[in-house]
């Protein structure tokens, strides 16, 4: 026999009891000092990551007491601890690698130590984001903190790429990377591959640190010395090649410095930020820009190309020329001259201007890709 059913008995069924939920209280339990304790306890075990001891670390119990920190309201307090131990390290790296430096005869031994000390310090810097990560997630963003990544980063601008004064390892680094091209744009011999990665590496730390680095300590000091030997090599080669008839070889220069320098930036990894081209703008502008007489000097040297049919000058002085404002315009002043020379000493003889109007139609076409407003100054001079 089966129990009849509470309702069949004429008692009212029983009510289930429902789940309640309960609101979350902090526990009792919790020492005066754990905070202290925990934050103590996690800066020794981040000062073990740049030690190079984090095998001996229990990440998961690392974790759990940073998250527990944050969960009983002393975000503040972590945060300070985080911020605090990395720009400590950081400061200590850097102080060893000025002694190791300072010990050293060999320049080229500096930048190898950089990046080492570079990856100690992003490799711990991880660590701790992988620790607090639960911090930077949630009172980070609420408190519109710095997330910790970035508060690595700014720990190792300050002690190491900062300016001159406040960081010699900034003056050091700087003049380590000028060097490099220094030595090319004097004459030596090509960097080898190995130092070209360095410089690389370099400059990706740089660029990956953000807030300026890779604009204050190195591309500005690069493009500023690249300014100062173009201006000094411009001099040389007009007072060597001086008339007007040379201006194709002097141009011929001005093209293989140009693309030395784009060269240079791709072996040295420098194009993140379009490093090449910025420095091959430098010596158009130095050795060509910038001063109005030479412009009008190289310009003037079009009408002996013109008669000549030398394309390959031609052709190289409206690339650079193009690049350079008002260039084209300047081209075609001269080209405009050149044509109504032609056209008094054709006069009347119509077989001629017909000749030379083809001959130099064609030329447009073919050396300047057509250029309309070239193929007007044709026009405009043999109608």
């Amino acid at each position: 026999m089966f129990p009849a059913p509470a309702h069949a008995t004429g008692q009212p069924p029983r009510r289930r009891q429902g789940l309640k939920i309960q609101p979350f209280r902090r526990r009792a339990d919790v020492a005066p000092d754990f905070a202290v304790n925990s934050c103590l306890a996690l800066s020794s075990a981040f000062r073990d990551c740049y030690a190079g001891n984090a095998r001996d670390l229990d990440f998961e119990t690392l974790y759990r007491c940073a998250y527990d920190v944050v969960l009983f309201g002393h975000g503040e307090m972590l945060y300070t601890q985080v911020a605090t131990t990395m720009a400590s390290e950081a400061e200590k790296l850097a102080a060893s690698l000025l002694a190791d430096h300072a010990a050293q005869t060999d320049d080229g031994a500096f930048l190898p130590e950089l990046l080492g000390k570079w990856k100690t310090h992003s490799t711990a810097v991880a660590m701790i984001n992988d620790v607090v990560r639960y911090m930077d997630a949630v009172f980070v963003p609420k408190r519109g903190k710095v997330p910790v990544r970035e508060l690595g980063h700014r720990a190792w601008r300050k002690a190491v790429v900062g300016s001159d004064e406040s960081t010699p390892v900034g003056a050091t680094l700087r003049a380590a990377l000028l060097e490099i091209s220094r030595r090319e744009r004097a004459g030596g011999a090509p960097v080898d591959a190995e130092i070209c990665g360095l410089m690389a590496a370099a400059a990706k730390m740089l660029v990956d640190l953000g807030g300026g680095a890779y604009e204050e300590t190195l591309e500005a000091p690069f493009l500023d010395e690249a300014a100062r030997f173009y201006a000094v090599e411009s001099v040389r080669l007009r007072l060597e090649l001086g008339s007007c008839s040379s201006c194709g070889e002097y141009l011929g220069e001005v093209e293989s410095m140009a693309d030395a320098e784009r060269a240079r930036a791709a072996r040295c990894g420098l194009d993140a930020a379009q490093m090449g081209e910025k420095a091959a703008a430098v010596v158009l502008w130095e050795m060509v820009e910038k001063d109005g007489v030479a412009m009008a000097r190289l310009v003037g040297g079009l009408a002996a190309m013109l008669a000549e049919g030398r394309c390959s000058d031609m052709a190289r002085m409206h690339r650079l020329l193009g690049r350079v404002p008002g260039g084209v315009a300047a081209i075609r002043s001269a080209m405009e001259a050149h044509f109504r020379e032609i056209r008094e000493r054709a006069g009347d003889d119509e077989r001629m201007l017909s000749g030379e109007k083809d001959r130099y139609r064609e030329m447009i076409d073919g050396v300047f890709h057509g250029e309309v407003s070239f193929h007007a100054a044709l026009d405009s001079c043999f109608g």
